[in-house]
């Protein structure tokens, strides 16, 4: 009969995959079934409902967040997103991804400002011209 050997008290063996050393790390993303690097950012808006854009326009046209994901969709694999539904003001979409081609916030922030219109809203405005992209780490609260 195989035996397992049991690790009490701690995680030391729960590796992130496709790097031996990466364990217990604090504010990192630690990988345990999925073969790439995750990453995780918040796209904050200063203006506008994001719960509005949840949807298609009357017209047909993309929401808002529907049109986030696919300009993500062109540079990472979206593996899963929340929206966050406050007030009006200080909507936020957070995103898994994996496999990103930016390599910082920062550089993503720039992309997609010079990638999408300035209001990606179908129900009412969502401007990017003001939209925060933050790696805040994968937060489930």
């Amino acid at each position: 009969m195989p035996g397992v050997t049991k690790v009490h008290g701690d995680s030391n063996l729960v590796i992130n995959v496709g790097d031996d050393l990466t364990q217990n790390a604090n504010a990192i993303i630690i990988n345990t079934g999925i073969s790439s690097p995750l990453s995780a950012y918040s796209f904050q808006f200063v203006a506008g409902n994001i719960a509005g854009e949840l949807s298609r326009g009357t017209n047909g046209t993309p929401g808002a967040v529907e049109t986030l994901l696919e300009a993500l969709a062109a540079n990472a694999s979206v593996l899963a997103y929340q929206v966050d539904v406050p007030v009006a003001a200080n909507s936020q979409v957070s995103v898994l991804l994996e496999r990103s081609s930016w390599t910082t916030a920062a550089a993503m922030q720039v992309a997609l400002r010079g990638t999408l219109a300035a209001n990606i809203g179908a129900n009412g405005p969502m401007t990017t011209t003001t939209m925060a992209v933050i790696n805040n780490g994968l937060k489930l609260a």
